[in-house]
């Protein structure tokens, strides 16, 4: 991606484009997850073992290599909350982002938990939501869609090209 050399020289990403590529990336894990769980039309049946294996392992992503995202949008919400310095309502909303990261991974674990210790009998075929799941996809796609419309917009409006660069720079370090 970026070269070894110092100097300004060397080729950067994007970091907000980087960031774009993974959310997408995000996007593609929460819909192979609802394919997994079947249309909402189909009620009477319970979570059967093959798609709760197939949902552990979805999960997993989000549980463990869903940090490496995380801590690239820390490093990009660490240079905006320089650059906006005393406005508070901004940076409170940029930090409230990584709180919902904390909670969002939690929730993942959670999922992950009920569906390695219920037996495949005790999701109900009459739960829309088994284990909350739907509601956890849902979650993440607001989630995103919140980062897209005000951190990706700030950086875009706010962060110069030397900003960017450093921001990237430190990115691809994660």
């Amino acid at each position: 991606m970026v070269p070894q050399g110092r100097g300004r020289t060397s080729q950067t990403v994007d970091p907000v484009a980087l960031l774009k590529r993974e959310h997408e990336m995000i996007l593609d894990q929460l819909g192979m997850i609802e394919t997994t769980l079947g249309p909402r039309t189909v009620r009477n049946r319970a979570l059967e073992e093959p798609d709760r294996d197939t949902l552990r392992e979805l999960l997993r992503f989000f549980t463990g290599r869903i940090g490496v995202h995380f801590k690239r949008e820390a490093v990009l919400i660490a240079a905006l909350g320089r650059v906006l310095g005393r406005k508070r309502e901004e940076r409170e909303q940029l930090e409230n982002l990584l709180v919902e990261h904390r909670v969002m991974k939690a929730d993942a674990a959670g999922i992950a938990k009920q569906l390695n210790g219920k037996a495949a009998s005790a999701s109900r075929g009459g739960d829309a939501d088994p284990f909350g799941i739907r509601s956890f996809v849902r979650r993440y796609r607001g989630h995103l869609s919140c980062e897209e419309r005000i951190l990706f917009v700030l950086a875009e409006m706010r962060l110069t090209a030397e900003q960017k660069r450093r921001v990237s720079h430190r990115m691809l370090q994660v």
